[in-house]
């Protein structure tokens, strides 16, 4: 049986950037498309065309299998490479709450925590 994840973020993008990082979101939609289970978890990245102030957000929020997190960390790491100055924070909760991850990218560096579950005291 599947172990599964909820995965949710954001990434800061500068709004010169913007443009940039959709068509490499697009790119990766093609390039996938053949591939039924990663092309649904690279559905779950969404954002506004319409700018709200100075800083562009793209968001992403998914079920996802153990597999569709190993996907998410490469999509990280390419992006990160596009020298476009991005931040972002995502977190990973498992279905149990038992594991637990977070994904942080700050200034195109991707760092992964594994967070213990919290403990109820009573």
């Amino acid at each position: 049986m599947a172990y599964y994840y909820s995965l949710r973020g954001w990434l800061e993008v500068e709004p010169d950037g913007f443009s940039q990082m959709v068509q490499v979101f697009q790119s990766l939609q093609q390039r996938c498309e053949k591939d039924p289970k990663l092309s649904l978890y690279l559905k779950g990245w969404c954002w506004s065309d319409t700018p709200i102030n100075w800083t562009r957000y793209l968001f992403y929020g998914a079920d996802v299998s153990e597999e569709g997190l190993r996907f998410f960390k490469e999509v990280l790491s390419q992006i990160a490479h596009c020298g476009l100055n991005l931040s972002g924070y995502f977190h990973a909760q498992g279905e149990d709450g038992e594991r637990n991850y977070t994904y942080q990218m700050v200034d195109d560096q991707v760092f992964l925590e594994e967070s213990l579950p919290k403990l109820e005291v009573t």
